[in-house]
């Protein structure tokens, strides 16, 4: 029988010795062999043209050939006509043959900027959408269809090479590229439209900008670490694990959910005016202006107090906004409760937190919305009386809000669905009769009772055609519930387009800063297993958690009800808000050792702290300065900036409300090693 060396050719000066049956068996197997070895040839010659085909050295070079003269197309537009250009892009639109020789289609550069292609070549014949292209040509002027049309160029095609040839899904895609929201594994391909190019280029042109305007104050900015250590310090933490075992455990590093206590630790390194465009970690549930990374523009400040970063905040965020912003001047409200453009005369106002909620009902108020105010009807006598813990009864009035009974349930009827609300759900009457404008009180005596409902009804002075809207709260000094039910109404309402056509003041931005903050709050009891739904929060009867965070100092003047009312003291925590969004918040720190140590214990009831935080503990005793600082939500004040609602719009790379990357199929399983 024949050997095979590497299953191919027999080997030399073998003389095959048989029987008959094993050369009839030899013959058999030859010819199988035989048939094997020609099909196993035939594959590998159509290999090697396949090869040849993909990997042709000329075709190769052409598509790493770039020409140095290539430029944009806005840089072009000032040349002659005859002249010669080169410009590199995208064939943005397919090729269309308009007759024999001729050609149209469209260019899109690496600005996201258009123009169209002549080509008497037949060169685009076999081009694709989102093919890369190096196009050389001459810049013509197209025919004008009037006077006072625009002069307008076309791009007459001498030359074209395909950097790199397009599959066919841009073209089963141009569906989503119409519309501008490509599916989320195709993300590289939405990035390259012109309104998510601007995004990105804005974005970056923002983040240049705060950095000027902070260098120029002399703030240093400072990189801190993303492996960090798992404290308790609100959301829950993405964990990463470590090689190295503790006491035979398992040990992890913690993603920073914020670089607050780094920042402090520079602080106490001799830094004095610190800032980083940080990258920060939270796992937890997505919305429109969330992400599980992210990233804030990071401020800290030694030797200075919160009114000192409130200034160079607000400094930095009305620059930043009037320079970037399409929109009117950042406005705020006067002292006369006007809208008015925020100058140097004109500082972005402060309100208190208790003003906020009483007026407002959330810490967070859109003042676009400024004369929509929630009233409480205690000066009245009319208390809740469904909970004790909530005796306040408060209304908002939707004035003019409808004609005709039908069109209440068109643009109102949601404000009545409890799906909208965590808790109860607010009384919604709407005045159809001239009856209900001095009975609509009845409406809510199955939650408050009321003494004098004729002086209510003279005040309020309800019409026809007006939505009268009712709930209960808790007292003014101590309203936990953020927001209440009253302010989760006034959201919906001023979400709506027909509460927007008819209750905004303003189309641009309106800011303020809201301060006096609770120290601590109540910590809310979970109800588990209850069949109908829960009408208010339950609290904890000794438990408090940090309304801000456990490292922000206490008022002075309520330093004394620290150790007997934690819950009545308020803190040096501020936010800046706008247009009912928390654009940043911050606070004056504690940098006293004997002081945070005794939040920590008995206040907080944090187990062990010296274990957890015995880093900054330690840095206070050794000479920590007083400081303050902040951080914006860089992602929100892009998104604000360029008009959109959704954070991902800004992000180049964002998260599913999953939390997962489709684009790269992230989180995955990992080999166990």
């Amino acid at each position: 029988m024949y050997s095979f060396q590497s299953g191919l050719l027999p080997l030399k000066n073998e003389v095959p010795k048989i029987s008959f049956v094993s050369f009839t068996i030899s013959l058999v197997t030859n010819n199988y062999t035989s048939m094997m070895l020609r099909s196993r040839l035939v594959l590998v010659r159509q290999w090697e043209r396949r090869y040849s085909e993909l990997v042709n050295p000329k075709i190769i070079k052409e598509r790493f050939k770039l020409n140095k003269e290539a430029q944009p197309i806005k840089a072009l537009l000032n040349r002659g006509n005859s002249d010669a250009v080169v410009i590199n892009g995208w064939i943005d639109k397919k090729p269309r043959s308009v007759g024999k020789g001729l050609i149209f289609s469209t260019l899109r550069d690496t600005e996201g900027d258009l123009i169209q292609l002549v080509d008497h070549k037949s060169l685009l014949k076999s081009a694709s959408v989102e093919d890369v292209v190096q196009v050389e040509g001459h810049l013509a002027l197209k025919e004008s269809r009037g006077d006072s049309d625009p002069a307008q160029y076309e791009l007459r095609v001498l030359n074209i090479n395909t950097l790199n040839k397009s599959s066919k899904k841009p073209s089963q895609l141009l569906g989503f590229k119409i519309q501008e929201s490509y599916p989320p594994e195709f993300r590289y391909l939405q990035l390259r439209l012109p309104k998510y190019q601007n995004f990105l280029q804005k974005r970056h042109q923002i983040a240049q900008n705060i950095r000027e305007l902070l260098n120029l104050q002399g703030f240093l900015e400072v990189e801190t670490p993303v492996l960090f250590k798992s404290t308790p310090e609100g959301a829950r933490e993405f964990l990463v694990p470590a090689r190295n075992k503790q006491d035979g455990k398992p040990t992890f590093y913690a993603l920073p959910q914020s670089p607050q206590q780094y920042k402090q630790l520079l602080m106490a390194s001799g830094i004095q005016k610190y800032y980083q465009f940080a990258r920060c970690f939270r796992d937890e549930d997505l919305r429109s202006d969330r992400q599980p990374e992210f990233t804030q523009v990071d401020l800290e400040m030694a030797f200075a107090s919160g009114d000192k970063i409130m200034h160079v905040v607000e400094d930095t965020m009305v620059s930043t906004w009037n320079k970037f912003s399409s929109s009117e001047a950042l406005q705020t409200v006067d002292k006369n409760g006007l809208l008015v453009a925020v100058t140097g005369s004109q500082p972005v106002s402060r309100m208190s937190y208790k003003t906020a909620m009483t007026h407002y009902g959330i810490d967070k108020p859109d003042l676009r919305f400024r004369d929509l105010k929630i009233v409480d009807m205690s000066e009245f006598k009319a208390r809740g009386k469904e909970n004790i813990l909530f005796p306040v009864f408060e209304v908002l009035i939707l004035r003019n809000a409808f004609s005709t009974v039908e069109e209440y349930h068109k643009n109102w009827a949601f404000l009545s669905n409890e799906h909208n609300y965590r808790y109860r759900t607010p009384i919604v009457v709407p005045v159809e009769t001239e009856e209900l404008e001095r009975s609509w009180f009845e409406k809510f005596l199955p939650i408050a009772d009321f003494e004098n409902p004729t002086l209510m009804a003279r005040f309020l002075n309800l019409k026809k055609g007006d939505i009268v809207c009712g709930s209960t709260r808790q007292p003014t000094s101590a309203i936990f519930e953020n927001p209440t039910p009253l302010g989760r109404l006034r959201q919906l309402a001023i979400q709506s387009p027909y509460g927007k056509k008819l209750y905004q003041k303003s189309e641009g931005a309106v800011a303020t800063w809201v301060v006096d903050f609770p120290l601590f709050s109540p910590v809310e009891r979970e109800v588990v297993g209850k069949e109908t739904k829960q009408l208010y929060p339950v609290y904890e009867s000794d438990k408090v958690t940090s309304t801000h965070h456990p490292f922000t100092m206490v008022q002075l003047d309520d330093l004394a009800k620290l150790s007997k009312a934690p819950l009545s003291c308020a803190g040096q925590h501020y936010d800046f808000v706008l247009n009912g969004v928390e654009l940043g918040g911050g606070s004056t720190r504690i940098h006293d050792p004997e002081l945070q140590k005794y939040v920590f214990k008995d206040i907080l009831k944090i187990k062990e702290p010296e274990k957890l935080f015995g880093h900054l503990l330690t840095a206070f005793e050794n000479g920590t300065p007083p400081h303050a600082g902040l951080a914006i939500g860089f992602d929100r004040m892009v998104a604000m900036i360029c008009g959109s609602e959704n954070i991902r719009d800004v992000i180049a790379f964002p998260k599913s409300v999953s939390g997962a990357d489709l684009v790269v199929g992230s989180p995955s399983s990992i080999l166990e090693s």
